[in-house]
């Protein structure tokens, strides 16, 4: 009998992931699996023994929550399995989901444990790169600069689940309080740019919060991380980068660096917020690359 693992937030959907969750659990085992149904949020997740190996191995892990929840959940499943977790499955159930968008998910709500048994039975998967930030794991992509401390300055006031509204005072204060630091990055052993007022973004993927893509010649199987830095002085400065990215022109403008490696670092004189998939992901210096096998994605 394979084992499939559910891990739901708690709060993801202000409750309908352990709603969700208990569906799954219902049809899976009526369809012959063995289920491990995990409520903790994603940070309290214990690591020890999450999967087994060889012939029991789970078939599937099932992620309900947010592209955060997908990345804690994967940083726990490769702590506890030494190596690339089952294959993942998310149900998308946060703010931006740009994961579940990458992927293509698209869950009807009322059909949902049939679409997503079918999709564990058939079992089709695509491998996908992942980056480590200072060891950490990410999906998608690290901001590090304005966007950053817009993250730092939610997770600081935030009290239970967020919506893009969220963002609206995090975003002001930032707007307010951000001092426009220097920063230099690193590519492949080579310096690229070098302590100059900057916003840098690193990551696999095109998609962005924000709904423009910031890295818009990224893929997400290719072996390489895409970066893009844009010097930014002022807050005029950022509001513009923000209308040309918004616009699909920012690679084109003057003074924007875009270049595609395997490991990145980044420094500035003071420490300066990062981000990793919209959580907060400490401060620089940051060291960036790729994890050494690619993650395995369930799709529909």
């Amino acid at each position: 009998m394979e084992e499939i693992l559910i891990f739901a937030n708690p709060i993801a959907g202000r409750g309908l992931g352990v709603v969700i969750a208990r569906r799954l659990e219902h049809r899976l085992v009526a369809d012959g699996y063995r289920v491990r149904v995990l409520l903790d949020r994603p940070d309290q997740l214990d690591s020890c023994h999450l999967v087994g190996e060889g012939e029991d191995a789970a078939r599937a892990a099932i992620v309900i929550g947010g592209d955060g929840t997908l990345r804690s959940v994967t940083q726990r499943l490769i702590d506890s399995n030494a190596g690339a977790p089952p294959p993942l499955l998310p149900i998308p159930l946060g703010t931006a989901n740009l994961m579940g968008q990458h992927l293509g998910a698209r869950w009807d709500l009322a059909n949902i444990a049939s679409e997503v048994s079918m999709a564990v039975r058939n079992r089709r998967v695509v491998h996908l790169d992942a980056g480590r930030a200072n060891h950490r794991i990410f999906l998608l992509m690290v901001g590090i600069g304005f966007d950053a401390q817009v993250v730092h300055e939610l997770d600081r006031v935030r009290d239970g689940p967020i919506q893009l509204a969220s963002y609206l005072l995090p975003m002001v204060s930032a707007v307010s309080t951000y001092d426009y630091p220097a920063i230099s990055v690193t590519v492949d052993e080579r310096r690229i740019f070098s302590d100059e007022p900057a916003v840098a973004f690193i990551g696999n993927v095109a998609e962005y919060g924000v709904g423009f893509p910031v890295l818009p010649l990224a893929r997400s199987d290719d072996g390489l991380l895409d970066i893009c830095i844009l010097p930014c002085r002022s807050r005029a400065d950022l509001f513009n980068w923000a209308l040309l990215a918004a616009a699909g022109e920012h690679l084109q403008a003057e003074g924007a660096i875009y270049q595609r490696g395997r490991h990145v670092h980044v420094t500035s004189e003071s420490p300066l917020p990062a981000q990793m998939d919209g959580d907060p992901g400490g401060h620089t210096p940051v060291t960036i690359d790729l994890l050494p096998f690619k993650l395995p994605f369930i799709v529909g």
